[in-house]
């Protein structure tokens, strides 16, 4: 008789791991006994047999090495070449060159790699970079020009003896569910109070793809990590593997199955989440037509990666995709440009081959993909030095397989906010209304959770931009709770300096000498006169987020950010942030 010495080790291994709970790493207390989540697995992960990543594989599982056995070791070993992939020996490394080669060889891994428009002697082509695309706008990938924040800051403002206050946020024109994730995060230990949390935007696809993920990522069943680890590629992915693809047509007709009627003219769905609150969503059931024939579309997978490629490879945006490349280090050139050939966030040696179904949140009913290409850098929009730590957490190297360390993280915030929901009493409202339709409708009390009229934060977004800053605070000032002290209405402007003329330097050889003195003596962003009929002023001192990005909230005084060359890269360059944006803060005067 054959005795497989390996199985049996496998199993003694898992009996040796602490049981995963719902409180594993994310600060509560586990339960003495554990849940029945811990036996269960839905088969979601990414990884072979649907389980999920949690540590980097050897590079060689991938491949297929002698006698056909792949390898399953952690990897430990980095190739000293690119730092993009881990081997679990030399002997792996040596089986897996003849693949690894292709990308270890790549031009752009070279250090005097140069965008085309440079070896062919010509002025690149590039898009208008004062352009900014509608508010309306569907681009999958269109992430906001700055890391995500927490809008409550509820140490900062209300303070420790508040841990029992119910509380009441709004974010009135949110195209992604980041800033949720962060608020709720960064909670205080011992928060007892109830959180009900608005989210809003008068875009149908954005809305109703948060919507998806906040069912597949809250929803009762599936643990903790896998519902995480789906919400991740749904956020980011093109493609998914087909349990989870299964798993998020489940969820879709939770959503719409049965509530959906066309006879009605809202469509309001109520759904669990793993603790006391809810996801509640109300929409003009004409504007979930189209979402819904997304999420029910038949559409191959090789018919959506072809649309995704011909957007993201499209010949008259290669001088976008080259400016982009040229300000990376070469292996993080390397990482993106993997993940604009693959469509999946994920760490570089993963296996994809089991991502055989369309991620139906990123395309049209008939497959086209709803991108832009120059747009098309996962990491816009991140703080990319906390990537980097979740990484390395992970046995990844952040100087190489940089959008590898992004799904860690990611993946860990989403995890930390789904345990959280379910320890924390917190209900959200996710919305699809005109945002000037929707400030009326609350004054007079249409939402039961909100009928006070009363907000503790609202944010508005880049709304100012659009309507201008008088409107914007006719509509929402107006609902702040005057009976909080630390009440707040904030906004960011990508715009403000249409108004400053000679704020910013563009196509001047003394541009940078220019932009630091115009930020010096930049004017304050007008509050205007309607502000103080409102009883509303313009903060001098911020306590959400600082008016500039890079620069620490607590440095009130500090006019431009002051960072290491390496701080400067992760935030500006691979990350994205627009440095031109500024937030404003209006407090409330108490009644």
């Amino acid at each position: 008789m054959i005795t497989d010495y390996r199985y049996y080790r496998e199993i003694l291994a898992r009996l040796q791991k602490p049981v995963f709970s719902i409180a594993h790493n994310t600060g509560f207390n586990a339960s003495s006994t554990p849940s029945l989540e811990a036996y269960m697995s839905y088969g979601l992960g990414s990884g072979i047999h649907g389980k999920t990543v949690s540590e980097l594989l050897c590079s060689n599982a991938s491949n297929r090495g002698a006698g056909g056995v792949s390898c399953s070791n952690t990897g430990l070993l980095a190739c000293t070449q690119c730092s993009l992939v881990k081997y679990c020996s030399g002997r792996c490394q040596r089986q897996h060159w003849s693949r690894h080669r292709l990308v270890c060889e790549h031009p752009y891994l070279d250090s005097g790699w140069e965008p085309s428009w440079i070896i062919e002697n010509r002025q690149p082509l590039l898009k208008d970079p004062t352009f900014l695309p509608p508010s309306n706008s569907v681009e999958v990938y269109k992430n906001s020009g700055y890391p995500p924040y927490d809008i409550l800051q509820l140490t900062c403002n209300e303070g420790i003896d508040s841990l029992d206050d119910d509380l009441k946020l709004c974010m009135t024109a949110a195209g992604d569910i980041r800033n949720l994730v962060e608020t709720v995060n960064r909670l205080p230990p011992g928060y007892s109070g109830r959180l009900d949390i608005l989210l809003n935007n008068n875009n149908t696809i954005l809305v109703n793809r948060m919507l998806v993920i906040l069912c597949v990522l809250l929803s009762p069943g599936p643990s903790v990590e896998e519902s995480a680890e789906l919400a991740t590629h749904l956020m980011y992915s093109a493609s998914l593997p087909e349990t989870a693809a299964s798993y998020m047509r489940y969820c879709t007709n939770l959503i719409y199955g049965e509530c959906f009627s066309e006879r009605e003219m809202s469509f309001q769905a109520t759904l669990r989440t793993r603790g006391r609150g809810k996801i509640y969503s109300a929409q003009p059931t004409v504007s979930i037509k189209r979402p819904t024939e997304m999420f029910s579309s038949t559409y191959s997978l090789t018919k959506a990666l072809d649309s995704r490629r011909e957007v993201i490879f499209d010949p008259l945006h290669m001088d976008d995709r080259d400016r982009i490349l040229s300000g990376l280090k070469p292996a993080h050139r390397q990482a993106l440009n993997r993940f604009w050939e693959t469509g999946v966030l994920a760490p570089f040696s993963l296996d994809l081959r089991t991502f055989n179904c369309p991620n139906k949140l990123m395309f049209t009913p008939r497959g086209e993909w709803i991108g832009l290409p120059s747009d098309a850098n996962p990491l816009q929009g991140w703080d990319v030095s906390a990537v980097r730590r979740a990484g390395i957490r992970h046995g990844l190297d952040p100087a190489g397989d940089i959008l590898g360390c992004l799904f860690f993280h990611l993946k860990s915030e989403l995890r930390e906010f789904s345990s959280r929901i379910q320890e924390y009493n917190i209900n959200i409202h996710l919305l699809q209304y005109d945002s000037r339709l929707l400030s009326k409708g609350i004054s007079i009390g249409v939402l039961p959770a909100f009928s006070e009229a009363a907000f503790d934060r609202i944010d508005i977004g880049d709304m100012a931009d659009q309507m201008g800053v008088a409107e914007c605070l006719a509509d929402w000032g107006p609902l702040l709770n005057r009976k909080n002290s630390s009440s707040c209405l904030i906004m960011h402007s990508k715009r403000w300096y249409e108004e400053s003329p000679n704020s910013i330097a563009r196509n001047n050889p003394r541009a940078l000498k220019i932009l630091t003195e115009r930020c010096q003596a930049t004017p304050k962003l007008e509050a205007p006169a309607i502000g103080e009929s409102l009883g509303l002023y313009l903060r001098e001192v911020h306590s959400i987020h600082s008016k500039r990005i890079g620069v620490p909230l607590q440095s009130g005084a500090q006019k431009l950010p002051n960072l290491s060359k390496e701080e400067f890269y992760d935030l500006f360059t691979i990350g994205a942030a627009d440095l031109t944006i500024r937030f404003a803060e209006f407090g409330c005067r108490l009644t």
